[in-house]
């Protein structure tokens, strides 16, 4: 039977459930309260670099060379959190992300896949060949080091009164490790 709006064939590649996620701060054990957003940025500086002396002849047939030179790394972090009854940690968080002097690392792990044990039973579906990633389960941890707050900020709306927090981090490098 054909397909309705059939532009080109689908086929399942697989499940996963994203509830599973978790962040942690590394070693402290600081309970991060009701945590709603985290974002991570890192970039690296590069610049690009043309030797004025080479108007695009000789051997390189008229291409003008390029140079990558790699600089230094940079990151950046965002937290946003809500008031609630498991924030009792909140000034202990800033007391330990605010201190220059003692940077601490953020860990974000973040596993999602399906589980079936005591669920409903696997579809009869097979997944595509050509999916990517392992077919029931994967986990990867993120560890931003050397994490200092550099901005605070909090709100609240009179319609809802929902204390809402925004912390922005800096930190020095980011390592990825692979948990599945």
């Amino acid at each position: 039977m054909p397909s309705i709006y059939e532009r080109q064939k689908s086929g399942w590649g697989g499940s996963f459930a994203s509830d599973i996620a978790a962040m942690t701060l590394a070693g402290s054990g600081t309970p991060l309260g009701i945590v709603q957003n985290a974002q991570l940025q890192f970039a690296q500086q590069i610049a690009r670099i043309y030797d004025v002396g080479n108007q695009g002849g000789g051997p390189t047939g008229g291409v003008v060379p390029v140079f990558y030179v790699g600089g230094r790394t940079q990151g950046q972090a965002t937290i946003a959190r809500v008031l609630g009854p498991q924030s009792g940690a909140l000034c202990t968080f800033y007391t330990q992300m605010g201190n220059v002097c003692s940077p601490q690392d953020l860990q974000f792990s973040f596993a999602g896949g399906c589980n079936n044990v005591g669920g409903p039973k696997p579809t009869q579906q097979a997944a595509i060949s050509s999916a990517v990633g392992p077919a029931n389960y994967s986990a990867v941890m993120y560890t931003a080091t050397a994490c200092v707050m550099t901005n605070l900020g909090i709100s609240v709306a009179s319609q809802d009164m929902i204390v809402n927090e925004n912390i922005s981090l800096m930190f020095a490098n980011l390592e990825c490790n692979s948990l599945a």
